[in-house]
């Protein structure tokens, strides 16, 4: 035992000797600049014996330190990192141009450029050969020019006269003359739809099929672009931003160029007579599908948002009874179909017209809290009367625009905001005392529209207007070249706008198309702005359990062609999977015996509804249809058990007429409707099986919530009962995925319009994703 105890004394004492000596800094004494009697270093000899050894550790320690830096591309935020930065200068922000250019040149050789004249006939002949190219691609021959009988100077005289005659007047295509040097010309259809922009002759042969919006070049270095409704749409931002932008349009604003929403503009004379047949009023009730439509919303103070007539889904409408203008915003899908049945209802209508403003008025939609303030940084008006100044001070002021009610709008005058270099805050403050809630009843009780602004947007003549002696970029850089200038030197512009509230904490303004650009690029100078695109716009409509056009939107056209088109890319994906793996549609039929897993199978979901009623089978799961099958007799075949029921609704998809495979087979529920009133109340009836073909399933939106845990994706399966078995099926998710807002995941869907399943007590139902077994408890809401 004693003998244990020496050794593990001797492992400790060489354990703490090993500690100890670790901890000390061995110091050696045997140096001549060292006196060890006294003690005491000769610091200048010992500095000139180890010289050269503290400058190598002096030039290590600065080569190290470079050698680990972070590069001025690097210490960006994510948000202004560009991927050219790392070699090009001039890609990095100015205020730190000067430390990348020491980086470059001491990391990099920099290639001196060419000067003068040698640059000069460089750059000509770069220049001549990008002419030569498009002669020989236009099959042009240059010996017009040199063998012609008159001099060059001659031939440029000529063709200056020529353009200067296109300018001054209209030209044989119909062309309006420009005002402007920058090329900003109106582009409009009288009673027909507009030809398209040509857009730069650099950049002609890109917009033959797909028109570029007024923010494209500035989109396209940012942005992943989508080539849809006949435009290049921005659809996300190049770096990854989910989070971020959910941020960001909870506390600050998000802005989305949205020219490519359709606009049309529709006139009409002016009529005398009962007010209740005023053919304007008529439509208006037409295009809204109501009976009454709201006095403000005749008088333009406040704007509609909802569905429009002609299945043209959510649109935007602006009513001016006093100038007889109507104006539509809606989606470009839907675009054409409602301006050719508008055309040919005005035809009974003299002196209505019809305009087609396409490509002459463009939008900026704002998103978040913070939207008007930061609008009124890069607004700068004219003619603001007072009581108008005080309510824009305030609402500028609020950090929430949720007291305004939606439909509330303006209209302004406003200058051209490139003037103003960096965006500046208003400059007037609210009066005192005044509160939100005063502001509010201001805007409630007085109108503030101006019907000239109106007529200014809504007219050629107007928006031409707004052009007249537009900018240069040089005219700009000249005027802050020159400090003694003042702004209302050359803030010459009036450029007519409408900002109107579409929905809660979202804002649109509607202003000539080519002023789309100038307020864009001002607006993403402020600093409580980020720009978003068209799957931002899908986002933020889902965070806030709303739908999105066209994908909750199932009985429209719109709706069910992207839900077809959905199950036929699923189906694509799944025949080029190896065998090895299992698809979707596969891991389905092992779950469901009737529903597809590629999209949502309304068609199946209504001739299972359809067929069973018709077989007259009470409830609604598996079980009591089984019990049914005691005491029944098929009416017009054996339908005898469960599997004769499924054989008849497989047979009955195959029935489609191919002329009736685009037209939806479910329809929003109607409760004017006399057959959506006995379908809700279950009293209807089917009297063939042939009817089922021809018959519409009525359903109801709805936005869905997890209880629980568990996951809800895009075309999820909803039921009435935890079994989740086909029979118990009554909707389907079209839109599913993680809700940051609520952080759970969340979905919008549609359920069949039903007594017993929406007036139950319960707001309880069950979720299955596709391809899954599992079933999650869900709440619902009805949208």
């Amino acid at each position: 035992m004693s003998g244990s105890n020496n050794n593990s004394k001797k492992q400790f004492n060489r354990k703490k000797t090993r500690l100890y000596n670790s901890r000390n800094i061995k110091s050696q004494n045997f140096e001549p600049s060292y006196d060890s009697e006294q003690k005491v270093l000769d610091v200048n000899q010992f500095v000139q014996s180890r010289d050269y050894e503290i400058k190598s550790f002096e030039q290590s320690q600065l080569n190290s330190k470079n050698a680990s830096a972070t590069r001025v591309f690097q210490a960006l935020p994510r948000s202004l990192r560009r991927r050219a930065a790392s070699h090009n200068v001039k890609r990095i922000p100015k205020r730190l141009r000067v430390r990348a250019k020491r980086e470059m040149s001491t990391s990099v050789p920099v290639k001196k450029m060419p000067r003068g004249r040698k640059l000069y006939k460089l750059m000509l002949r770069n220049r001549l050969l990008k002419v030569a190219s498009k002669m020989k691609a236009m099959r042009y021959d240059p010996m017009d020019v040199t063998s012609s009988a008159k001099t060059i100077r001659a031939q440029f005289k000529e063709l200056r006269d020529e353009l200067k005659k296109i300018q001054e007047e209209d030209g044989e295509d119909g062309r309006t003359r420009l005002n402007n040097e920058v090329g900003s010309r109106d582009i409009t259809g009288v009673n027909d739809l507009a030809p398209r922009p040509r857009g730069n002759i650099k950049y002609a042969k890109r917009q033959k099929e797909f028109v570029w919006i007024p923010t494209h070049i500035w989109h396209v270095k940012r942005f992943h672009m989508v080539k849809k409704y006949g435009f290049q749409i921005p659809y996300s931002p190049n770096q990854k931003c989910f989070k971020l932008m959910n941020r960001w349009n909870r506390a600050k604003s998000v802005c989305f160029d949205t020219s490519y929403f359709l606009t049309m503009v529709l006139t009409f004379p002016d009529y005398v007579g009962v007010p209740e047949e005023d053919p304007l009023v008529d439509l208006v009730k037409l295009l809204t599908l109501k009976k009454k439509v709201s006095q403000k919303v005749l008088s333009g103070d406040k704007s509609y948002k909802g569905v429009l007539w002609a299945h043209s889904g959510p649109g935007f409408l602006y009513v001016n009874k006093e100038l007889r203008t109507v104006l539509i915003r809606v989606y470009p899908s839907t675009y054409k179909g409602l301006f050719d049945a508008l055309k040919s209802r005005l035809k009974n209508i003299e002196g209505a017209n019809i305009y087609d403003c396409r490509y002459s008025l463009g939008s900026i939609e704002m998103s978040g809290p913070l939207s008007l303030r930061s609008l009124s940084k890069i607004f700068h008006f004219k003619d603001l009367s007072p009581e108008l100044r005080d309510i824009w001070a305030s609402l500028s002021e609020n950090t929430d625009s949720d007291l305004i009610p939606v439909g509330t709008t303006f209209t302004f005058n406003l200058q051209d905001p490139r003037i103003w270099q960096r965006p500046t805050k208003f400059p007037f403050k609210s009066p005192e005392g005044q509160s939100i809630y005063d502001t509010v009843i201001a805007l409630n009780s007085n109108s503030h529209i101006n019907n000239e602004v109106v007529e200014k947007l809504c007219s050629v003549s107007g928006r031409e207007a707004s052009y007249n002696k537009q900018l240069l970029i040089k005219q700009l850089g000249k005027f802050f070249a020159n400090p003694l200038k003042q702004p209302e030197e050359v803030a010459h512009s009036q450029i007519p706008v409408i900002l109107s509230k579409i929905d809660t904490q979202k804002w649109v303004l509607i202003l000539p198309w080519h002023w789309v650009l100038p307020f864009w690029i001002q607006l993403t100078k402020v600093t409580d702005v980020k720009p978003g695109g068209s799957k931002q716009m899908i986002q933020f409509q889902f965070e806030n359990q709303k739908q999105s056009f066209p994908e909750d939107y199932p009985w429209l056209k719109d709706g069910w062609a992207l839900n077809t088109l959905i199950g036929e890319a699923n189906q694509l994906k799944a025949d080029k999977l190896p065998k090895s793996q299992v698809s979707v549609a596969q891991a389905e039929h092992n779950v469901s015996e009737l529903f597809s897993g590629n999209n949502c199978a309304w068609r199946t979901l209504k001739n299972l509804i359809f067929a069973a009623k018709f077989a007259k089978l009470n409830g609604h799961n598996r079980g009591d249809v089984e019990a049914s099958f005691a005491n029944f007799n098929g009416p017009e075949r054996e339908i005898n058990s469960v599997h004769d029921l499924i054989q008849v609704i497989k047979t009955l998809e195959k029935e489609i007429p191919e002329d009736n495979d685009s037209v939806p087979v479910v329809d929003l529920y109607d409760k004017k409707m006399a057959y959506h009133k006995d379908f809700y109340k279950d009293e209807y009836t089917v009297g063939k099986l042939s009817y089922v073909v021809d018959l519409t399933l009525p359903v109801v939106p709805i936005s869905v919530r997890i209880v629980n845990d568990g996951t809800i994706e895009d075309n999820a399966r909803i039921y009435s009962s935890a079994d989740g078995d086909d029979f118990s099926c009554v909707g389907f998710v079209t839109t599913g995925s993680m809700n940051l807002n609520l952080g759970k995941c969340s979905g919008i869907g549609s359920i069949i319009a039903q007594a017993w399943l929406l007036e139950n007590g319960s707001n309880k139902l069950y979720i299955r994703n596709p391809g899954k077994s599992k079933t999650s408890l869900v709440e619902y809401s009805l949208i």
